[in-house]
């Protein structure tokens, strides 16, 4: 068995030799990457991203960083030559190099670690900063780590194998069965301690008795006695194993079918309600997962549904989106940020160990579905757009939109997914494994849930035969030169967020505090209300989100006149 003993104390970074630079802003850092590009011949956003390990910032969001960097606002502009998309060369604006050497530590009451600058545990100093308080986690194998007191490790293995040997067999199944690595569990002994336990730890008639029901066996008795045991108890106290999506959800019948607009500054409301109602599955999509009360709502709510909760995100560009949405307000991640990565963590924890079956991929979709109802929109599980954000969105409840929307969810998880998010015994708790995929379904196509490329193409079509007012509601704004000049044509009014920045003169802007809703209306004619936000590129197609198209009347009025009285 492996143990993990998280310690609280404070990291501490000396300087050993070499001289304190001033600090560098991100825009200096990609200008001085530029002048290393012009001066080894590697002078595009695609050879900079494979040169200097920026793989992990989509090539979209590195060419708007660059252009921020470089004082301009179209991509055109960024390029010497743009059918190569060569950048303009630059020379750098450092004049001396000066190595610098640290000295490393982790300090606390019970252990001192010297530790390496590449040391993934290791928090970001800014500046001159040389102390950070954190946490630490070493992992014993046995009961003796280098630095922690003999008296203490003892103590941590102690507990730990007391923890292990009063641990319910059936429930020991229950971990395995429910992890996607059918090799190791994890169990959470307290705050500090999490235990790992490989499956070749464990007794031959427990691995029995996980293969039996694993396969779904119902003949048992060709089993040992000792087997068999422990499959009755595992199946008094679980008798509902949910292991695989739900082939055909369905909706609950005999209610009446409704299709409503939403825009609001108060949306936990209708959360809660969406979940407190779900009487089978919920099938949730948030871009981000940090609102604490709403996440503990779900993991009571898990318990009893037969058919389970499942959840898609995005996990892989965090940092990416730091950088996206804050670096043109402060160039150190600010603290409010820094609580909100922990909310996540423990967010996340939390779901796991309600055995919420949860997967990340390039989602930015945003839903709250169940057999009773169903919501699609812009709003995030997170405080500021449940309590905070002008957001928006439909409520469906049985209808063709509904089934729709559970069908498209389906596809999202089955066919776009891209890793299983897993607990494991590492200091986060969890980590992200592959998604095996053996087939490919077709996916469901929608007259009426549009996807980015579908959005963009249907929106160009129907702008280019449309004269009148066109209402853009959007937290940022970028359109193509195609879409400029279909918007510049007619009488088009948009509404972004006050910190965004925007330089088009020739665009009628105006600007709401908090704005997170994502509405386009065509005059009376057509409506769009979703989860995309009007800022597309070349790379507009790279995630996966919806936008519900109307060309109801009745629909078009109602966002209409929601909207008007929720923009202040």
């Amino acid at each position: 068995m492996k143990i993990h003993y998280q310690i609280q104390g404070t990291f501490y970074r000396q300087l050993e030799e070499g001289n304190l630079l001033s600090d560098v802003s991100l825009w200096q850092l990609l200008q001085e990457i530029q002048a290393v590009a012009t001066q080894t011949h590697r002078r595009t956003p695609q050879l900079l991203r494979q040169s200097f390990g920026l793989q992990f910032i989509p090539n979209s969001v590195l060419t708007d960083l660059l252009k921020i960097a470089n004082g301009v606002t179209q991509d055109d502009q960024l390029y010497q030559v743009s059918s190569l998309k060569l950048l303009f060369p630059r020379e750098s604006n450092l004049k001396e190099s000066i190595v610098n050497r640290y000295i490393y530590q982790f300090i606390s009451s019970e252990i001192t670690l010297n530790l390496l600058a590449d040391d993934p545990q290791f928090p970001l100093f800014n500046g001159n900063e040389t102390q950070q308080d954190g946490s630490y986690t070493v992992i014993l194998d046995q009961p003796y780590y280098p630095g922690l007191s003999l008296e203490i490790a003892k103590k941590i293995w102690q507990e730990a194998e007391t923890f292990w040997q009063n641990l319910p067999n059936y429930q020991k199944i229950d971990r395995f069965l429910r992890n996607v690595d059918t090799q190791e569990a994890v169990f959470r002994i307290n705050d500090q301690l999490r235990l790992g336990i490989n499956w070749q730890e464990l007794p031959l008639s427990l691995r029995e008795a996980m293969i039996s029901l694993r396969e779904g066996n119902t003949d048992i008795f060709d089993q040992s006695e000792l087997t068999q045991q422990l499959i009755q108890e595992y199946q008094e106290h679980y008798r509902i194993i949910v292991s695989h999506f739900p082939e055909n959800p369905a909706l609950k019948p005999n209610l009446s079918p409704v299709n409503k607009i939403w825009v609001s500054r108060k949306n936990r409301t209708l959360f809660q309600k969406i979940i407190a109602q779900a009487e089978k599955f919920l099938l949730i999509s948030s871009y981000i997962l940090e609102d604490e009360a709403l996440i503990n709502q779900i993991c009571e709510k898990s318990a009893t549904l037969p058919q389970g909760v499942w959840i898609l995100t995005d996990l892989r560009d965090e940092v990416v989106d730091r950088i996206d949405q804050q670096v043109t307000i402060s160039k150190y991640l600010p603290e409010h940020f820094k609580r909100a990565d922990e909310r996540k963590k423990d967010c996340l924890r939390q779901l796991l160990d309600a055995k919420v079956k949860i997967r990340s991929g390039a989602f930015h979709l945003k839903t709250c579905i169940s057999e009773n109802n169903c919501y699609l929109g812009s709003v995030n599980l997170t405080r500021g757009s449940l309590d905070v954000n002008l957001e928006s969105g439909i409520i469906c409840k049985n209808n063709e939109t509904h089934q729709q929307l559970i069908n498209v969810f389906r596809y999202f998880w089955q066919c776009s997914s891209r890793d299983h998010v897993i607990p494991v015994l590492g200091f986060d708790g969890f980590e992200l494994r592959t998604v095996k995929r053996y087939r490919q379904e077709s996916y469901p196509v929608s007259s009426t849930l549009l996807t980015a490329d579908q959005y963009y193409n249907d929106l160009l079509k129907e702008l280019s035969n449309f004269a009148g007012k066109v209402i853009i509601v959007s937290r940022s704004f970028q359109a193509t030169a195609e879409l400029r000049s279909q918007l510049q044509r007619l009488n088009t009014i948009i509404y972004i967020d006050q910190e965004m920045r925007f330089l088009d003169s020739t665009i009628n802007i105006k600007r709401v505090k908090n704005l997170h809703a994502k509405i386009t209306i065509l005059g009376n004619k057509i409506a769009y209300i979703g989860g995309i936000n009007f800022n597309f590129s070349l790379k507009h197609q790279g995630s996966y989100d919806l936008m519900y198209k109307t060309t109801d009347s009745q629909e078009i009025s109602q966002i209409i006149n929601t909207l008007k009285g929720s923009k202040s």
